[in-house]
């Protein structure tokens, strides 16, 4: 904690020079931390070059070498204000947040698993429409008690089925998300943070957030440059919890798509018959004389 304490202090006051105060996340906090991490870690990965491949190295004048140490250092500011934002608002996400983090991880990649295996069923629509729903959730107690609940409900009805796919699925953690979940709900009840504290640790989180963000934004776009023929290599630093995200996205779209096609057009539906066919048309008539043209404006009658 103390070394959190001197990366928040080192880095409050660029954080407040940039202006912003909004929540820029688009995605949840923990992926957004553990994305920054990984975009630290990158830049010492790939800094030198090795044989044809390029290095970071030949860009530090754009991206300095010191970039990952100070990313770091940024995480550190980020999770100590989150800290500190979380024991004002939500003590209860302070105390069992990270194990009720770690459940939800727990019965979502279960469910991933088990149901990623190109069989449309009405549990991948579930499970699609809860991650859906909990996407944009942040860490506090009402968002991560609801999300404890969907997953352990959807994990409830196919209990046997993960145990089959993954002998070492916790089944446990079932209702270990239940009582957590009731947990959270319970002690949210009893918390009324005071206002103005809350919204000043509030900003200044957002603050560091932005931050963080701007610089493994940097990074990615660096790395798209100098790995620009190497995409295996810019897809390490790239958003995998993006991708998922759109994958999924166009699998539903791919089912709703399949779902509204015209029921002759699907596969093993007999089209109905086609009607019978007209008699031709007698001959035509002998076109009429072309009319007169009307003056120009004229209205006919």
């Amino acid at each position: 904690m103390a070394k959190q304490g001197k990366d928040y202090d080192r880095w409050v006051k660029a954080a407040a020079e940039l202006g912003r105060t909004d929540n820029p996340l688009s995605l949840p906090y923990d992926v957004a931390v553990r994305e920054a991490v990984t975009a630290a870690a990158f830049v010492k990965k790939y800094w030198e070059p090795d044989g044809d491949r390029p290095g970071l190295k030949r860009v530090k004048n754009r991206l300095p070498a010191s970039s990952s140490d100070e990313l770091l250092s940024i995480v550190h500011a980020v999770q100590e204000a989150q800290t500190r934002l979380l024991l004002i608002v939500d003590p209860a996400v302070a105390d069992v947040g990270e194990r009720a983090r770690f459940v939800v991880d727990e019965l979502e990649s279960a469910l991933e698993f088990l149901l990623d295996d190109d069989v449309d069923e009405p549990a991948d629509a579930q499970l699609a429409r809860i991650k859906e729903f909990h996407a944009q959730d942040g860490q506090r107690s009402s968002a991560l008690s609801q999300a404890l609940r969907d997953y352990a409900g959807l994990a409830e009805s196919l209990k046997d089925r993960l145990v089959d796919a993954d002998e070492e699925f916790d089944v446990r953690l079932i209702l270990e998300a239940r009582k957590l979940a009731e947990e959270l709900q319970r002690r949210t009840l009893e918390t009324i943070p005071e206002g103005g504290t809350s919204a000043a640790a509030t900003t200044i989180r957002n603050q560091l957030l932005h931050l963080m963000l701007e610089r493994v934004g940097a990074i990615r776009k660096t790395a798209a440059h100098v790995f620009r023929r190497h995409p295996d290599i810019v897809r390490e630093v790239t958003s995998a919890y993006e991708r998922r995200r759109r994958a999924a996205a166009r699998r539903e779209k791919a089912r709703k798509a399949a779902e509204s096609k015209p029921v002759e057009n699907r596969p093993g539906v007999v089209p109905p018959p086609a009607a019978a066919a007209s008699p031709p048309p007698a001959a035509a008539a002998s076109p009429p004389p072309a009319a007169v043209a009307s003056p120009a404006g004229a209205q006919p009658s």
